[in-house]
């Protein structure tokens, strides 16, 4: 048997991450055999692979565990090397002491999973040791675009964890949605639950069984009643909070597949009335395939603002539309805020 400790940048990780990354990229399935079999020990007990591991702790395996297939490993490792070299370099924002700020392209997931190729998670395991290993302490949907911060070390991830937990930082996000709201500004406090199998899973409104759940939102800039550019503070941080509240009132995200509201909006193809710019051209938002939905900026409790600038195809989507992206934005819900 193979006895190492855990080091101080694993400190409250789950067992299963933590293993992954000093360790090997292990099958989850197979993870969960060994925990069950004893063949892998945390302080010579068994635990489960969502245990939180503590520094000093000992992980005892036994030296027959294959963690890698050693043949694909170098191949898969210089491919993914090259490419998260690459990715972290073209997504990188801001870095300090504390945190890494990215600006996260649709359809790059955060943490891997099933099906999942590339994510953040392993792309930070490639630039940095175990023991320098940044910590996540939020996340945003694999198609949302967008601001995403992780924590350099542990201290620092304790101190934004509690930020968001109490509501300290403001995260706004900019959203095109079809057709506008019937109401130019509000707050939606629909609760929310998970429904159905996990396969097909989706959330849904429940305001008896469900988790509180407030998000605010204002119009930014509109075209007639159809499409519309807003700006949304989600107070709580619950998964699809944004998508679902706003299909809740009819306003659903332009590409979202999930949760597109009526039917009606996504088959009509119609003209834009009442707009100078665009009046001769049609808007079919079934041909925009990624999720307009972008986390756009975190203000600090000390005051301090990161943005992430819109993509190339949100902005082209303002331009096709002739929708105007005010400079205020991180100003609007200030007063909400505090």
């Amino acid at each position: 048997m193979i006895n190492i400790k855990i080091p101080i940048s694993e400190n409250g990780s789950r067992l299963d991450r933590c293993i992954r990354r000093m360790l090997g990229d292990i099958n989850q399935g197979i993870l969960e055999k060994l925990l069950r079999s004893g063949s892998i020990l945390l302080d010579n007990k068994k635990v489960k692979s969502s245990y939180k591991v503590f520094t000093g702790q000992t992980l005892i395996y036994s030296s027959d565990i294959d963690f890698f297939n050693s043949a694909k490993k170098v191949n898969q490792d210089n491919h993914y090397n090259k490419y998260y070299k690459q990715l972290y370099k073209k997504i990188l924002i801001r870095e300090n002491d504390d945190y890494i700020a990215f600006n996260k392209p649709s359809g790059l997931a955060v943490q891997g999973g099933t099906k999942i190729k590339y994510n953040i998670d392993d792309m930070l395991s490639y630039q940095f040791s175990p023991n320098n290993m940044p910590k996540l302490v939020h996340r945003i949907d694999k198609d949302t675009s967008g601001l995403l911060l992780v924590a350099k070390n542990q201290i620092a991830a304790k101190k934004f964890s509690n930020y968001f937990k109490d509501r300290k930082i403001l995260k706004v996000y900019l959203a095109l949605v079809s057709p506008a709201p019937k109401i130019q500004s509000g707050t939606i406090t629909s609760s929310l639950i998970k429904s159905g199998e996990i396969q097909n899973q989706r959330m849904i409104i429940d305001n008896e069984n469900g988790k509180p759940s407030i998000t605010e939102y204002k119009v930014l800039d509109m075209v007639g009643s159809q499409v519309a550019l807003i700006a949304l503070y989600p107070k709580t941080g619950r998964t699809h909070q944004l998508r679902v509240h706003l299909e809740s009132i009819n306003a659903p995200i332009v590409g979202d597949r999930k949760y597109k509201g009526l039917s009606e909006v996504y088959s009509s193809v119609k003209y834009l009335p009442g707009h100078k710019n665009i009046s001769q051209i049609k808007w079919k938002p079934e041909s925009i395939k990624d999720l307009q939905l972008h986390a756009y900026s975190i203000t600090m409790p000390s005051g301090e603002i990161i943005e992430a600038p819109i993509t190339d195809h949100f902005n082209k989507n303002l331009e096709f539309l002739g929708l105007t992206l005010p400079t205020n934005i991180n100003n609007i819900f200030q007063n909400n805020w505090r």
